[in-house]
């Protein structure tokens, strides 16, 4: 009588030949991971609110990894060319980069030649959260509250200037897309960095800002220039009395977001094993000292919720760039 292979042996043999259809390295280095130091490309020059907040989450993260972390400055062209290095290491979770959407979902969209696909060149790994943007005015504008001010920028025949920090920065997408959805019309003008721009708004040479929370908070206090609105879900507890501009019905509730990313191809478990130490981090009472201080709100979440979050995120800003027809020659 012929004998019948066993159903044990069957689905045993099926497992091997799976498992030896994977490369030898990347199985070894799923199930061991980490074994050495962790690198975390910053796109931005040192000093920086987000650099400043890496280093804060390095001891925290490294605990709860086992192995060293070490951040690596690579600035420049809005945050691509950091990136561009992170997208060219080896897809083992030993190389992660501080993503963000100036450097994720608006670069690619607006220069001449985009150094990467967003969307196909990385891995989304872990949230930080976002960044809420707060649109100020000098003491003596006449706008007082931001319905005011929205509804000078639509009687005005000559359009109100806003500043930003830079051409194709978030912040000037997130008041291209205040325009779209206010139907209002203002003239941009960029500066190179919040430094400048908020020297121009305390000089009065443009009628508003769009600026993080953090760089205009001493400003505010002193009276030197008043806050009219922030992009953000919902209020903040240090600026309770600042409208969120969903409130006056703008759709627009948050601001530009921050994370982790890794290279694509970057095996699913060590990014489940990095998304678990990176939420431990972000859970330190120094951590969230540091992002209290900087007024940044957390958001944590799945990998596979943020990726769908990152595309989403890609595409929604990528919307607005195209309609307010943005571009950066570079």
């Amino acid at each position: 009588m012929k004998q019948h292979p066993s159903r044990r042996r069957v689905i045993g043999a099926l497992t091997a030949g799976a498992l030896a259809g994977l490369a030898p390295t990347a199985w070894a280095q799923s199930s061991s991971f980490p074994t050495k130091p962790i690198k975390i490309i910053m796109p931005w020059a040192a000093g920086g609110g987000g650099d400043v907040l890496v280093r804060a989450m390095v001891p925290a993260l490294s605990q709860r990894l086992g192995q060293p972390v070490v951040v690596e400055n690579r600035p420049g062209a809005i945050g691509t060319i950091g990136s561009l290095a992170a997208a060219r290491s080896p897809a083992d979770g030993y190389t992660l980069v501080y993503g963000a959407a100036d450097s994720h979902s608006i670069a690619p969209h607006i220069l001449k030649q985009a150094p990467y696909d967003s969307k196909k060149d990385f891995v989304a790994v872990a949230p930080i959260g976002f960044t809420p943007l707060a649109l100020v005015v000098h003491s003596s504008h006449p706008a007082k509250t931001f319905a005011e001010f929205l509804q000078m920028a639509k009687a005005a025949k000559e359009p109100m200037t806003f500043g930003s920090w830079g051409l194709g920065s978030s912040g000037q997408i997130t008041m291209e897309a205040l325009k779209q959805v206010a139907g209002i019309n203002l003239l941009h003008v960029p500066y190179n960095g919040t430094a400048p721009l908020m020297q121009a708004q305390l000089a009065n040479q443009i009628a508003s800002a769009i600026v993080p929370i953090p760089v205009a908070a001493s400003h505010v206090q002193s009276g030197a220039v008043r806050m009219l609105v922030i992009t953000a879900r919902e209020r903040l507890a240090a600026y309770s009395q600042i409208p969120i501009m969903k409130e006056l019905g703008i759709a627009i509730d948050m601001g530009p977001w921050l994370g982790f990313l890794a290279p694509a191809g970057t095996p699913a478990d060590v990014v489940a094993k990095l998304n678990t130490a990176l939420d431990g981090a972000m859970a330190d009472p120094q951590v969230k000292e540091t992002m209290a201080k900087m007024s940044m709100v957390a958001d944590r979440m799945s990998p596979q919720a943020y990726q769908t979050f990152y595309n989403n995120e890609f595409d929604r800003w990528g919307n607005y760039i195209r309609t307010a027809n943005v571009k950066v020659d570079q």
